[in-house]
């Protein structure tokens, strides 16, 4: 599967593993680059809702082109859930300022 038919697939498949809460909230599937090397990155978006999280789907492309296709699209979406949820945000925005010296 190449990079094209993963995020078609993601964006009409992922809803169905998202909680009921995140099923109405638009996908979009952006790629950047960044020092040369090209990402693939998820956003869900909720009018309405700010600073939902960024989730990198380069590693999961890579399970994907070994033949896991559901399997993948369902750790995605549990892993966008669990970056999402707020003391997991919180507890990387301390990790970020302990290892910045912030705190």
């Amino acid at each position: 599967m190449n990079r094209i038919e993963f995020f078609q697939k993601i964006g009409t498949g992922i809803r169905k593993y998202l909680p009921f809460g995140y099923r109405e909230y638009a996908i979009h599937i952006k790629e950047v680059k960044i020092s040369g090397q090209k990402y693939a990155l998820l956003i869900l978006e909720k009018e309405g809702i700010r600073n939902m999280p960024v989730m990198n789907l380069e590693p999961y492309l890579d399970r994907v082109g070994q033949g896991s296709d559901e399997s993948v699209l369902i750790d995605i979406a549990v892993d966008y859930v669990k970056i999402a949820s707020l003391p997991y945000r919180t507890q990387k925005s301390q990790d970020v300022h302990e290892i910045t010296g912030i705190l």
